[in-house]
């Protein structure tokens, strides 16, 4: 499952290399450690809302957008011995030239606990259900930006879409479609579709099930197999979300996928049309759970003015440039504070 994210940011490359091999040798496989000494790179890094540990930085690194961040403890590497005159709130400073014990036993003193609980408890894998109750609605870019963000934010995700005609691959750089070999092996053992599948499981910094190249009834297959794949998915361990994608419209299968998720982003659209369909198929839903049902508006302008019963969790604005590829769905802010909320 996820490990706490140390990142440690200085020019100096030999000074680095001395800390890793540091934090390597003492915490192993326990952690995700990300070492940098690119600036331009660093301020890339953190151009999207990251979570972590520790994070300890050069002087030349560090500015106060660091603080907008969901980081544990952040640390200044200063260049000068006497470092009380440098404190700041929520910044510990380190004499960067202290003995690489002491730098070690600095940075993770305050974070050891965290760290040894997470190696021995295992994180409940959540499934996250997208829907729409309109067709063309963005659900599908939504969902593919936001797995791109969990994923940024050092979350193993998996994103399997259930709909009929699955033209994500447009998104992806690998345009191929599930191969022959994957069919066969959803057909061998329909009680163990996740293992059988596995192996075709491909990823673009999110994993994900390749393309279906026709519709279940063309290839001889059940709706049920997306509720033994969800569930054989989440019983394996491999992941800290499963992000699913459900078809727009109501149907009996779609509602039994609802039910196997543990939050559902129910998106629409900021006109008439989609708000009444909305309304009609959430009459099917136990809406009382405010915590299951999060209600998304796309393609949002400030112009809108939207006259509805829904509580809306997020506004993802709209946007004049065609969106084309997984970075551009997930640089979109509405989606990156929706990802940044669940990490």
């Amino acid at each position: 499952m996820s490990k706490p994210l140390i990142v440690i940011a200085d020019t100096d490359e030999m000074y680095l290399s001395t800390i890793e091999r540091k934090l390597l040798k003492e915490l192993g496989n326990r952690i995700e450690l990300e070492i940098i000494s690119d600036e331009a790179y660093f301020f890339e890094f953190f151009s999207n809302p990251k979570t972590a540990e520790i994070v300890a930085v050069g002087e030349r690194f560090y500015t106060k957008d660091l603080l907008k961040h969901n980081i544990a403890n952040i640390f200044l590497l200063c260049e000068e011995e006497d470092t009380k005159n440098m404190q700041q709130v929520s910044v510990y400073s380190i004499y960067k030239y202290k003995g690489i014990k002491e730098i070690y036993n600095e940075l993770i003193y305050r974070s050891l606990d965290k760290i040894l609980a997470d190696e021995k408890s295992v994180r409940q894998t959540q499934v996250i259900a997208w829907y729409s109750a309109i067709g063309g609605s963005g659900k599908t870019g939504l969902g593919l930006g936001f797995s791109s963000c969990l994923s940024n934010n050092h979350r193993k995700v998996l994103y399997i879409n259930a709909e009929s005609i699955q033209a994500f691959g447009y998104y992806l750089k690998n345009h191929s479609v599930m191969p022959t070999d994957g069919f066969r092996a959803i057909r061998s053992d329909e009680n163990h579709i996740y293992g059988n599948i596995r192996p075709y499981i491909r990823r673009e910094g999110f994993w994900y099930i390749p393309p279906f190249q026709a519709t279940l009834e063309a290839l001889n297959l059940d709706y049920s197999i997306y509720s033994r794949l969800i569930q054989g998915a989440k019983e394996s361990g491999d992941y800290d979300y499963i992000i699913v994608d459900i078809e727009a419209g109501y149907s009996t299968e779609k509602m039994e996928l609802l039910k196997l998720a543990d939050k559902v982003l129910i998106v629409l659209l900021p006109d008439p049309i989609s708000l009444y369909k909305t309304e009609f198929v959430t009459k099917n839903l136990d809406l009382r759970d405010s915590e299951k049902y999060l209600f998304i508006c796309n393609r949002y302008r400030k112009e809108n003015s939207l006259q509805n019963k829904f509580s809306i969790q997020e506004y993802v604005e709209d946007t004049e440039t065609p969106m084309e590829n997984i970075e551009q769905l997930a640089n979109r802010k509405g989606i990156q504070k929706l990802a940044y909320m669940f990490s």
